[in-house]
């Protein structure tokens, strides 16, 4: 039997959604592996309704909080995310010991938590 084929695209900016598991399924992974994830993400993605309000940040859902962005807020957040993750990978860490890695890894997640006071779309990382 041929391998599955299919004809995907990839364009720039924030996605509502994770295809991970589809890429795992697609790539044969192990089943056991497949449904941990599955279950995983369903406990991660319960927002059980039980009461409701919103204001301009927050919509609450039952226990559970959902941050409600705009997209000039997702569009600057993921731009911060990924300016973030290009100053993380250009730290030269096989130069570094330990603690000299540490102290650049933490300046760089201290200026990013900075960044998320005035961001929704990034608070939800921390």
């Amino acid at each position: 039997m041929a391998p599955p084929r299919a004809h995907l695209w990839v364009e720039e900016g924030p996605c509502d959604q994770s295809f991970g598991i589809h890429v795992a399924e697609f790539a044969q992974f192990p089943e056991n592996v497949i449904a941990l994830a599955k279950e995983k993400a369903a406990e991660l993605e319960d927002f059980s309704s039980v009461s409701g309000y919103v204001d301009q940040t927050m919509e609450e859902v039952g226990v559970k909080r959902k941050r409600v962005c705009g997209p000039d807020d997702i569009s600057r957040g993921a731009a911060l995310a990924r300016n973030f993750l290009q100053d993380f990978s250009s730290l030269p860490l096989d130069q570094m010991d330990y603690e000299q890695a540490f102290q650049a890894v933490n300046k760089l997640k201290s200026g990013l938590e900075k960044d998320a006071v005035n961001n929704s779309w990034l608070q939800q990382f921390f």
